[in-house]
C-alpha cells in the first residue's frame, strides 16, 4: 500500500512539472532577441507558450537560415535549427509547403505550434498568435530538437515562443 501511495505521489509531482521557467526561457532567448518584457507566459508539463515585447523587431543574432523549402527541409531532417527566409510567405504558408513535401517532418513542425497554442494560451493571446501566423511579415524559426517554434513579428516588436512535449 505504501508503494502505491508513493508512486501516486511521484506521478502527481511529475504531472505538475513545467517544461520551462519564465526566467530560464527569457535568458535563453535574450541571446537572440532584444527582449523588453514578458507579456504572457504559461508552462506546464505538456507545453510552453510565451509572448515577449521587444526593443527592436529584429534578431540580435539570427539562427541558421534557409532561403528555400529544400534547404529548410535539409536542416529539419538533420534535426537542426532553421530560420525561414522565404520572402512573401507567412509561417502558415511555409508550414503547408513543408507538409506537402515531407508530411512527417511537416507534422513535427506544426505540432510544435498547435498544442501549445491550444493548451497554453488564452483566447486573446491565441487570436494574436493566429494573426501573426498568417502574416508574411512574420519570421519563423523552428527548433526541432526542442520541439519549439519562435515567431518574430517585427511590425509590433513581438516574439512568440511555443514548445510542446510531443
Amino acid at each position: 500500500m505504501r508503494r502505491i501511495i508513493a508512486c501516486l505521489a511521484a506521478l502527481a509531482v511529475l504531472a505538475g512539472c513545467a517544461l520551462d521557467t519564465q526566467e530560464s526561457l527569457k535568458k535563453q532567448l535574450s541571446a537572440r532577441l532584444y527582449i523588453l518584457e514578458v507579456m504572457h507566459f504559461t508552462s506546464k508539463s505538456s507545453c510552453t507558450a510565451a509572448v515577449f515585447t521587444l526593443a527592436v523587431g529584429a534578431f540580435r543574432k539570427p539562427y541558421p537560415q534557409a532561403r528555400s523549402i529544400d534547404s529548410a527541409l535539409e536542416r529539419i531532417r538533420g534535426q537542426n535549427q532553421v530560420q525561414f527566409q522565404l520572402d512573401g510567405l507567412s509561417p502558415n504558408e511555409i508550414t503547408e509547403a513543408i507538409m506537402s513535401r515531407d508530411l512527417p517532418h511537416g507534422l513535427g513542425l506544426i505540432s510544435a505550434g498547435i498544442g501549445p497554442a491550444r493548451d497554453c494560451m488564452d483566447a486573446r493571446i491565441a487570436r494574436g498568435y493566429h494573426r501573426v501566423l498568417l502574416s508574411p511579415l512574420s519570421q519563423m524559426v523552428y527548433l526541432p530538437q526542442d520541439n519549439a517554434l519562435l515567431i518574430l513579428y517585427p511590425p509590433e516588436k513581438l516574439a512568440f515562443f511555443l514548445r510542446g512535449n510531443v
